[in-house]
């Protein structure tokens, strides 16, 4: 049986001032949002919501606040001193230039950061001076004795970023700033074997960390050795053969590093970018409970961030603050299953227009929004802008990635509500569908709104003779040009339903309507017309082309009144 080391014994230090609230005000990509922290906190989000962000914000506040307290003076009186800080000292984001750290890179107003910290509010003006120079300073409503307590009990944060790689060769490093300078440049690979260095210098963190990576990877971490650069080697426990780390998987260095930051940075606030990154599903499964456990006994607080639903689905959800649109903290195990399922069904499209959509419009196909659309253009209907630039869709039946089923408009409505509460949707269903709900409009979004068209789908309605005849003659080049084509295809219309529905399509005919409702206009009835006319190829990816020349008169009064519902399930006057 393998040894996997006696555990080692901590005493845990001195808990140490812990961010409770963290609020921004024009800081990269944030306006104004304001955010709570747990004890421990994941920031769970697809790519580009904002979780890095956050954490950057959070290691910049550190650093404003330690650089101005350089100054010594803290007495506001007309408001506090400004202390000027270079764009290369500036270790907590890497900039090319201090704009960048302005919501749409607007320099006029000055950035805000507030932490509130053991109950303390103290925040941060960060004030544009040129592209390589910022000047920082309290806020003026933060108090003079708030400062003070801060200076005597200092929030010390260290942001880890991913690994990706690590030198070939590593000098050894004189203090930790040069370190942590390397670490906000996303350089945790240049510096690996000066944290194990540390880590070695410590008996406890030592003893812990190498505990954990013979439990996790069943290997011997073996001390470091000195000299002109810097080596660390493992071994196998089952084997005698010594390899370096530069040898080892991304997933391994991912994880050494983690955890000597954890045992040598104790009681500090550890700002944690993507730790899953490069780890197996098991190893992303086991190590949120890891580093926790980490945390607690060196008087740590996390901050993580991630989009890895296997990490997600290992944490309480009132420690998930959801990324999507404005930041909040997750209700219960029901939003986290949601939360989850989004992470793989929702495309960046998706969260993109759910930021400013009025609300979501499912139907069959994109054909369907084709034909709407057109129909909209021909009765110049308010919903046509609507249907053009407000409302997103989607398609009934697109496929789901990852063995997620098909794809249900309810199930991806309610991820969709995750990055917008208040979003409206509409199932727009063909008349032979399946689902037995009752039709309703009610115009918000406590529930999914429904209409369904009477006939059996949407390309019914272009069963119209004398829209059909201005089709034709456009097509054909004329009224001349069309005429054996119109002629034959007004055969087969009076042999389908006789002189009555030539004559008028709009009178009542129970046995035109019975047919419309049974039969499948697309491939079958529209097709045969259009071959009879002389377009046997006509693809149903054109049918839009046939609408477009209907006259307002030709359009059936049903896609007028289905035009109005949709006005008013997204709250569109009519």
């Amino acid at each position: 049986m393998t040894d996997l080391g006696a555990p080692v014994v901590q005493t845990a230090p001195p808990k140490s001032p812990r961010i409770q609230r963290v609020r921004l005000q024009r800081f990269k990509r944030f306006g104004e949002v304001t955010i709570s922290i747990p004890e421990h906190v994941v920031f769970a989000g697809p790519n580009n919501s904002g979780k890095t962000t956050v954490l950057q914000a959070i290691a910049a506040w550190d650093l404003a606040v330690r650089r101005w307290m350089e100054l010594g003076d803290f007495n506001a009186r007309n408001g506090y001193k400004r202390q000027v800080i270079e764009r290369l000292a500036f270790s907590a984001i890497p900039l090319v230039s201090f704009d960048l750290l302005f919501k749409d890179r607007a320099t006029n107003q000055p950035v805000v950061v507030e932490l509130t910290v053991d109950g303390r509010s103290i925040g941060v003006e960060f004030e544009y001076d040129s592209p390589v120079q910022l000047k920082v300073r309290p806020t003026w409503t933060t108090s003079g004795d708030n400062l003070d307590w801060l200076r005597q009990h200092p929030v010390r944060t260290t942001i880890v970023p991913t690994m990706s790689g690590i030198s070939r060769e590593e000098r050894r490093y004189a203090d930790t700033a040069a370190i942590d300078d390397l670490l906000a440049q996303g350089r945790p690979g240049d510096v690996l074997r000066n944290l194990l260095l540390i880590a070695n210098n410590n008996e406890t963190a030592w003893g812990a960390l190498t505990a954990s990576i013979k439990r996790l990877f069943n290997v011997e971490l073996l001390p470091p050795q000195t000299g002109p650069v810097l080596r660390v080697e493992y071994r196998p426990l089952d084997g005698t053969q010594r390899f370096d780390i530069a040898s080892a998987g991304a997933g391994f260095q991912q994880i050494l590093m983690l955890l000597a930051l954890l045992h040598t940075r104790t009681g500090n606030v550890i700002l944690l970018d993507e730790p899953d990154a490069h780890l197996h599903l098991f190893l992303q499964d086991a190590i949120y409970s890891e580093l926790r456990d980490v945390a607690v006994t060196s008087g740590s607080q996390l901050l993580i961030a991630t989009h890895s639903e296997v990490l997600i689905d290992a944490v309480d959800p009132q420690r998930l603050c959801l990324m999507f649109h404005t930041p909040r903290l997750l209700a219960d195990n029901e939003e986290k299953a949601k939360l989850i399922d989004s992470l793989s069904a929702l495309s960046h499209s998706d969260l993109m227009q759910a930021d400013s959509a009025r609300g979501v419009l499912y139907v069959e196909d994109y054909t369907d929004m084709e034909l709407l659309r057109a129909f909209a253009r021909v009765l110049a209907h308010p919903a046509l802008r609507l249907l053009e630039t407000e409302v997103m869709w989607k398609r009934f039946k697109a496929p789901l990635p990852d063995g997620l089923g098909d794809f249900k408009p309810q199930k991806h409505w309610e991820m969709m509500k995750l990055v917008r509460p208040n979003l409206p949707a509409l199932e727009l269903l063909d008349g032979d569908s399946q689902n037995g709900a009752q039709d309703r409009v009610t115009g918000d979004a406590s529930a999914m709104q429904r209409l369904r068209w009477r006939r059996y789908e949407i390309e019914s309605y272009l069963l119209h003779p004398s829209g059909l005849r201005r089709f034709l003659q456009l097509q054909l080049g004329g009224e001349a040009a069309a005429a054996t084509a119109v002629n034959a295809m007004g055969a087969a219309i009076v042999n389908l339903f006789g002189e009555g529905f030539a004559a008028d399509p709009t009178a009542t005919n129970e046995l035109v309507e019975n047919y419309m409702r049974t039969i499948k206009a697309s491939e079958t009835t529209l097709p045969a017309w259009l071959h009879e006319a002389g377009l046997p190829e006509f693809p149903k990816s054109r049918f839009a082309e046939i609408a477009q020349t209907f006259a307002p008169e030709d359009v059936h009064p049903e896609v007028r009144e289905k035009l109005d519902q949709i006005c008013r399930a997204f709250a569109v006057t009519p």
